[in-house]
């Protein structure tokens, strides 16, 4: 018989924080919608080791990715010569790429995995120059000239997107709506009027609503008219295709293991050597070490999920909220339905906890808001956010002319990604670009950047100790159910365990083959994360995003009775 004193379970303590967070949605909104909400999440948190144990009943894959593929090409293989290669086939390779198509450069574009797949495929795809809380902070680290140059660049993509979006099939469910940012108490309102002054001044279209009519409960909002929401994949598609008419050579399943050079550039692939006289690394987090980017620009995470929205609920626009945790939201059609899709609170990448946190927030919310009770599908979407607080585009480094990079848009990648696509083709073009000059990726900030370099370099140096050393992820190889992973202590080596549904357990170094950290499982993907740089793997170790482009070693597999 169990005691009644018995010692409180890792289920037991994210109850507790999640029934914490409740309290604190209570006293923002009301009580009688957060004491639904604070139900829903108590029985979320119950809900989620259940569903490791069922495999999730919801579809682990992006909404935007779960048809038949729109487009296909065939993996690089032998030796080539390009003027330029572009490694990285999402919104900003993509870009980059259809920009040089009549360029009369002879182009490569090599993609890891397949078109869409990667952080654009699992977005929730907001056309929009709305960037959350960013203005203000903007005229403050960066003048009122350099955010002024901001949003003017991301108004211009938006509206370049939307043209493009007409050339394709079925548009790629292009919508124009406008964006909204809702504050939930007088504080966060406070917080969105001076957003929309800072906004309204670079001559962004931002008004300042004190009583909206919005589809969740709000104090006041800031609206954007004028912005756009799309089908992610169906654009990268459409651009795949618009850029496969060209000259340029397109390849999927052609992950680059290594750059080496100062120019031209070799570039190793599993089936083979390309050269090249000037490389773009547009893979989120660049793999390369030149700029250090690794240690500038900061991994997180949050949830995402789509359901069918029930008849009654009314959605018309892109939402966000003021507060923490974040709950963002748009609506899409398919096959005659209109579906939500949502994001949640961020989390650190490879955070279990976290994840389970933010899953069961924003679970809660879709319940308590629109009825949903279950989405149809459920992912982890990744993102980068600059030490600064701008994304990093250009030049890797000084001492290298030719090879250029793009990371950091803090999860607003869609119109900083053309953005970033603009400025890098103008470069390799010769040109000059406007906001060239504020997206510097060699910049160095230190009043803005500091302190964020600081603190995340000191996490994950922490983070390195903590579990590298000390252990502190591990877990007994009995506590991981059938269809889950975790790490696990074995002859003072970590592994990372994958145990099948029939108890077969395989084994992989947990050691992320890009700087040493441990790796952590992701319950919602199926993935092995790693919280110091991103790096994410497959349940098998392969690789899946960088910066690390090598999986993790495989390892015997331990005898269950002998391994913690």
């Amino acid at each position: 018989m169990a005691s009644s004193c018995r010692k409180e379970s890792a289920d037991d303590r994210r109850a507790h924080r999640v029934g914490y967070r409740a309290r604190e949605i209570a006293q923002r909104v009301g009580s009688r919608r957060s004491r639904s909400i604070r139900q829903a999440c108590r029985r979320r948190t119950v809900s989620l080791g259940k569903a490791r144990e069922r495999n999730w009943p919801m579809k682990p894959i992006p909404f935007w990715l779960d048809r038949e593929p729109e487009i296909s090409f065939g993996a690089f293989q032998g030796n080539r010569d390009f003027e330029v290669v572009i490694v990285g086939a999402g919104i900003v390779g993509l870009h980059t790429a259809y920009l040089l198509r009549s360029s009369g450069l002879r182009v490569a574009l090599l993609e890891a995995r397949q078109i869409g797949q990667q952080a654009t495929g699992r977005s929730t795809a907001k056309v929009t120059s709305q960037h959350g809380l960013k203005f203000a902070s903007l005229i403050r680290n960066f003048g009122r000239e350099g955010a002024k140059l901001y949003a003017d660049a991301n108004e211009k993509a938006k509206e370049e997107i939307a043209a493009q979006c007409l050339l394709m099939v079925d548009k790629a469910k292009l919508e124009a709506k406008s964006a909204f940012i809702y504050a939930e108490d007088e504080q966060q309102a406070d917080t969105l009027r001076r957003e929309a002054d800072a906004a309204a001044s670079l001559g962004l279209p931002a008004e300042f609503l004190s009583d909206p009519e919005l589809p969740v409960t709000a104090t006041a909002a800031l609206r954007f008219s004028g912005q756009y929401q799309f089908d992610p994949y169906l654009y990268l598609c459409g651009l795949a295709r618009l850029v496969s008419e060209s000259t340029i050579s397109v390849f999927e399943n052609s992950r680059v293991l290594e750059i080496a050079g100062e120019g031209p550039y070799q570039l190793t692939l599993a089936g083979g050597i390309v050269t090249a006289g000037k490389v773009v690394v547009a893979t989120q987090m660049p793999i390369i070490g030149d700029g250090l980017f690794f240690a500038k620009a900061f991994p997180f995470a949050h949830p995402v999920a789509a359901a069918p929205l029930p008849e009654q609920a009314r959605v018309d626009g892109m939402f966000i909220s003021a507060g923490r945790p974040s709950h963002s939201f748009r609506t899409t059609n398919r096959d005659g339905k209109r579906f939500l899709v949502a994001a949640g609170g961020e989390f650190k990448t490879g955070d279990r906890e976290g994840a389970d946190r933010a899953v069961a927030d924003m679970l809660a919310f879709l319940k308590a808001t629109f009825a949903i009770n279950q989405p149809s599908h459920l992912w982890i979407n990744e993102d980068f956010r600059s030490m600064d607080g701008m994304a990093f585009v250009g030049l890797a480094s000084s001492s290298k002319p030719d090879l250029l990079v793009a990371t950091g848009f803090d999860a607003w990648g869609i119109t900083q990604g053309a953005v970033a696509g603009e400025i890098l083709a103008s470069q390799l073009l010769g040109k000059s670009h406007p906001a060239a000059e504020i997206f510097d990726a060699t910049r160095i900030k230190p009043l803005a950047g500091g302190p964020t370099f600081i603190s995340e370099n000191v996490k994950t140096a922490t983070h390195l100790v903590a579990e590298r050393l000390l252990g502190s992820r591990t877990m007994e190889i009995s506590k991981i159910r059938p269809g889950e992973g975790g790490v696990i202590e074995h002859d003072g080596e970590q592994l990372a365990i994958r145990k099948a549904q029939d108890g077969t357990v395989t084994a992989r170094s947990a050691i992320c083959t890009h700087l040493g950290c441990v790796v952590g499982w992701n319950s919602v993907d199926r993935t092995w994360d790693c919280s110091c740089h991103g790096s994410r793997f497959d349940e098998a170790g392969e690789v899946l995003s960088g910066p690390a482009t090598r999986p993790l070693e495989p390892r015997a597999s331990p005898n269950a009775g002998h391994a913690k």
